[in-house]
């Protein structure tokens, strides 16, 4: 039988591979589709797909896995599908298959669940905030060498390397992932339908859910779409376009940390979640009106950290007052809603870029985030989500208390 130390070191080098093969060309993705002489409304479909079989499949997938539990089986498909999405991308270079390889890339970041349940099971239950921490570290860390593999690569010898870079990245992980023992003891998800009708009645889970789906809309639309072909049209290089995502990831690890501070504690729920909104809502304003490359890095950085805050309270505040033993169908919902933000926001901005311009395009999504900066101390002070009113709310302790 595999010491545990083992098992956890073989799941996490995993996980490295799977979300680096999933992101190395995440940020020149874009930039790539805009030289196929498309619209950029197929651009947002394209985009969007990654995110419409995440909404299709996060739920029916957690409740398959009550019933089977086969957690590396998922893992298995998850990372070679990984893999797999990246060559139908380098081999049919056409709309259509473009967007049904992004699709399946969608399919493949399906199975997060799986990762996430599987290592924790690795763990005694009071550790369990500890084995979520350290697989979403290798989450971060994965993304964060795709982003400096990708800036490397694509400055030396084009897209087509990353594409062939993601498969084997895949294709590593999917050997790695057959060394995985399968887990019989390892916990279900909870998500049923019986569970998920009780979870939908709560006020905080769906209000929480809407707006981290407005954060991730506004990041898809702008970050992972079309913020890298404005900075490519500044004349942005290759290796530039790494850097210009990393700081926007640095930023969101940075943001998701100050979450459990004391400071944060201090700024309150309603604060903490305008902030963020506005944060978003001044990168979204400042990205087209920009004119300076050098601007586009603290603006990264910034966005970053408005996101980060933005998904990690979001998170926490949905799940904060739920049953312990409702918590992951809470989280199951949570995670299905928010790919709404995902699928529509490319989606959207290509449309308003094709019908107007992309001012108008980034000043629209930056008004959203601006309307939910104004509207969240509305929604606390209205006595919708019950409890303490917006002045006495704070953050669960970062203590743990």
């Amino acid at each position: 039988m595999a010491r545990p130390g083992s098992k956890k070191v073989l799941l996490c080098a995993v996980t490295l591979c799977f979300w680096f093969a999933q992101y190395i060309y995440i940020p020149f993705l874009t930039p790539y589709l805009m030289t196929l002489a498309i619209s950029a409304t197929v651009v947002g479909a394209i985009v969007g797909a990654y995110g419409l079989t995440q909404l299709l499949l996060r739920i029916p997938l957690g409740i398959t896995l009550d019933l089977f539990r086969n957690h590396r089986l998922v893992i298995i498909l998850g990372v070679f599908l990984a893999g797999i999405s990246s060559i139908g991308m380098l081999v049919f270079p056409s709309p259509l298959m473009l967007f049904i390889s992004n699709a399946l890339s969608g399919v493949a970041s399906s199975t997060w669940i799986s990762f996430t349940i599987l290592y924790a099971s690795y763990y005694e239950g009071q550790h369990s905030t500890k084995a979520i921490g350290i697989i979403n570290v290798c989450f971060q860390s994965g993304i964060l060498l795709a982003f400096l593999a990708g800036g490397i690569l694509f400055g030396r010898f084009g897209i087509q390397s990353l594409f062939k870079t993601s498969f084997a990245s895949g294709m590593l992980g999917t050997l790695l992932a057959l060394c995985i023992r399968h887990e019989p003891s390892a916990k279900g998800t909870n998500v049923t339908v019986a569970s998920l009708l009780k979870v939908v009645k709560d006020r905080r889970v769906i209000c929480f859910s809407l707006l981290c789906t407005v954060a991730w809309f506004v990041v898809f639309a702008t970050v992972f779409s079309f913020s890298t072909s404005t900075a490519k049209a500044l004349g942005a290089t290759g290796p530039q376009l790494g850097v210009l995502s990393m700081l926007y990831s640095v930023g969101t690890i940075g943001g998701a940390y100050f979450v459990a501070t004391r400071v944060a504690h201090a700024f309150g729920e309603n604060r903490l979640l305008s902030a963020g909104f506005l944060i978003l809502a001044v990168y979204c304003i400042g990205i087209p009106l920009t004119r300076d490359l050098r601007l586009f890095y603290p603006l990264q950085l910034l966005c970053g950290l408005g996101n980060g805050v933005l998904l990690a309270a979001t998170m926490a505040f949905a799940v904060k007052d739920v049953e312990p033993e409702k918590k992951t169908t809470a989280m199951g919902f949570f995670q299905s809603i928010y790919c709404f933000g995902i699928t529509l926001g490319p989606v959207v901005m290509g449309v308003l870029i094709d019908h107007s311009t992309k001012l108008v395009a980034f000043l629209f999504v930056g008004a959203l985030a601006l309307a939910c900066a104004i509207l969240v101390p509305l929604i606390y002070r209205s006595g919708y989500l019950g409890g303490r009113p917006a002045s006495e709310a704070g953050l669960p302790s970062p203590s743990g208390d």
